[in-house]
């Protein structure tokens, strides 16, 4: 007891008379505490209200005032049974995923990941104990991370990083700490959470995540570890309340997560996943099963945006390690090899180890890419390997962002830049795009996207993925220029053809290197393990023909310029990174498009191919219906966009028709 006392003493100065003479105050959870009277360790057991699931032992003591006798009713209690859900010992270390969230508490993030090591193994019968080394117990590895923790949720600034590793620690392994320390911590923490905020305030600089760590998931998970004092079940409920609002109102039916919510993902994903093994240790639950069924579809979005590097795709620059929460949360939901996502997320991980991919396995027939209207946010991909080829992209900002991932590795990554200019005068962007078309089957992924400008100006955005051939098409089209007026000099003069003038660009990822120095208007581009070539197809080939239009790479900005004057322009990129075909020698060339033996436009109409080797591929683009059909190397179309090949007999054989 001698060490209980020095501790009690640390933490907790002797009472002076006029505190000792004050009248007791009711502690509860049942109305928020806005100042805690400064009681003596007894004073305080012998003022709080207890629930009647709290045991006969601990009342007695807490009513007594004996600390110790308390310290004792409350671990043997809190003790897990043999194998039991609640077995294992923890530091608090799930709060570490949480911890790009609050930055400023990265000092004790360090101690938690110390604390959380693995234990010394006792040397082995006759071994001989290092001199001067001797051996440190858990108890003993922990007590500073105990000390600092019990300092943190004390102190008067709220450090919600600290009070979630307080209470993780005190659930999981409260039962294993020495009195002096447990007493310690469970005072302060209990002290913290009785003055916890329970009103939200509109703070525009805490994220969403921040909101519901701190409104949603410490009290309802305090409300769990408290469960004895009185009024913790309005916790839990207050809690529980704030996390299943965001959920529904944050993503979609299928479980899309909204695309505001994509770029820290993982951060938001940890306090339900954590709230949700923290009611399965007190045999409760987070929300019902249909509310269960929507965080698991959450899950399975999550696992396919982690690339096979473990980094999260479409951050916002802070570097996030999704992979402890997505690995707990599909242990939590039972999502094993079995299912496409938990087979992917083991795929993951041993690719992250430098593990070769299990081999043998037979392929999955589901469809892993998934779009959502309402999310504004799409995710086109290959398939389910760890080294497939997929497109994230959200667009609920003026400028789409895209994340590009060829052969498993990153290789656009950022906004999807836009200036287009009209006249001279330069076009304002929409607050978000919407989605018109959305296509996927086994042979590509296709996306729409379209922003309305004023009159019939549009602007539409295209992403095609193909699933087979390791390419990837990304184009503008603008159509809908109006005719500026004509001089009033002239009487009876038409409109004037206005110029265009197009911008678009695309970021590297870090580690990609790009140039436009060849022969040709060819853009390359090398990383590790990826070499892939960029192909201008609205730009003539061979360079010694001149052109307004401009492919460059400027750093790891992929720039495209086209001028044009008329109603609209088409201006396609196709990326190319199949292995056969990084080398092969490749022309493309514009293609005559007629309509009733008539040529047409290029603000009305385009075609174009690219030859590849033996590979060939056909891009078309309608810029102004006529209702006509329209052709293009023999191939007769009423669709606005066509995708296609040619087989050995000079056959089209279509990709994807776009209405």
């Amino acid at each position: 007891m001698a060490d209980f006392a020095g501790f009690s003493q640390k933490y907790f100065p002797p009472p002076s008379i006029e505190r000792l003479t004050m009248s007791m105050h009711s502690l509860s959870f049942a109305a928020q505490v806005t100042d805690l009277p400064g009681y003596t360790d007894s004073e305080f057991l012998q003022a709080l209200t207890w629930d009647r699931s709290a045991g006969a032992a601990m009342r007695e003591a807490a009513e007594a005032g004996d600390v110790a006798a308390f310290c004792k009713a409350w671990q043997a209690s809190h003790r897990p049974a043999e194998g039991g859900a609640r077995a294992g010992i923890g530091c608090g270390e799930r709060a570490l995923w949480s911890l790009q969230a609050y930055p400023e508490e990265s000092i004790l993030g360090q101690l938690i990941i110390r604390s959380a090591g693995p234990t010394p193994r006792k040397p082995a019968s006759g071994a001989k104990r290092p001199v001067n080394k001797p051996a440190v117990n858990w108890s003993q590895r922990v007590l500073p991370l105990v000390t600092e923790l019990t300092s943190a949720v004390s102190s008067v600034e709220n450090q919600p990083l600290a009070l979630l590793a307080a209470l993780e620690l005190l659930d999981h392994s409260g039962c294993r700490l020495a009195p002096g320390p447990f007493f310690g911590l469970w005072r302060h923490s209990l002290s913290e959470l009785l003055m916890w905020p329970t009103v939200i305030h509109v703070d525009p600089t805490m994220t969403a995540d921040m909101r519901l760590v701190e409104h949603g998931e410490i009290p309802f998970a305090g409300g769990l570890v408290f469960h004895e004092i009185a009024g913790a079940t309005n916790l839990v409920k207050s809690g529980r309340k704030v996390m299943m609002k965001e959920l529904i109102d944050k993503t979609d039916t299928d479980g899309t997560p909204h695309a505001e919510m994509v770029p820290r993902l993982s951060l938001w994903l940890a306090p339900f996943i954590r709230a949700t093994m923290t009611a399965e240790r007190h045999q409760g639950s987070l929300g019902n099963d249909e509310q269960r069924q929507l965080l698991t579809n959450v899950v399975d979005r999550a696992i396919l945006l982690c690339r096979p590097d473990g980094q999260a795709a479409l951050t916002d620059g802070t570097r996030l390690d999704p992979l402890p929460i997505l690995t707990a949360a599909a242990e939590l939901f039972g999502l094993g090899l079995v299912g496409s996502t938990g087979a992917y997320l083991q795929a993951v991980r041993r690719a992250v180890a430098g593990k070769p991919p299990r081999r043998g396995r037979p392929e999955i027939a589901t469809m892993p890419s998934s779009q959502s209207d309402w999310a504004r946010f799409a995710l086109l991909r290959s398939d389910w390997s760890v080294d497939a080829d997929s497109v994230a992209i959200t667009h609920h900002q003026p400028l789409p962002q895209l994340d590009v991932t060829a052969l498993g590795r990153s290789l656009i990554h950022g906004d999807w830049n836009l200036k287009l200019t009209i006249g001279g005068v330069p076009v304002e962007l929409a607050e978000e795009w919407s989605c018109v078309c959305w296509q996927s089957d086994p042979d590509a992924d296709y996306i729409e996207l379209q922003m309305a400008g004023p009159g019939k100006l549009r602007v539409e955005r295209l992403v095609l993925l193909s699933r087979k051939e390791r390419f990837l098409v990304v184009a503008d089209s603008v159509s809908g220029v109006p005719l500026a007026d004509a001089s009033p000099r002239i009487r009876g003069a038409e409109g004037v053809r206005q110029r265009i003038e197009y911008e678009s660009r695309l970021s590297l990822s870090p580690g990609m290197v790009g140039a436009c120095d060849g022969t040709t208007r060819e853009g390359r581009i090398n990383g590790n393990r990826l070499k892939a070539r960029i192909f201008p197809l609205g730009i003539p080939q061979d360079r010694v023909l001149s052109t307004p239009h401009q492919l460059s790479i400027e750093g790891n900005q992929v720039i495209l310029k086209h001028v044009a004057e008329g109603e609209g322009l088409f201006a396609p990129l196709v990326f190319v990174w199949h292995p056969e075909r990084t080398r092969v020698e490749t022309t493309w060339r514009k293609l005559t498009v007629t309509e009733n033996g008539q040529v047409v436009g290029p603000d009305a109409g385009v075609g174009y191919r690219l030859k590849l080797g033996d590979y060939q591929l056909l891009v078309t683009r309608t810029l102004k219906k006529s209702g006509h059909s329209r052709a293009c190397l023999g191939h007769h179309t009423f669709n606005e966009t066509v995708f296609a090949t040619f087989d050995a007999n000079g056959e089209i054989e279509p990709i994807l028709m776009v209405e």
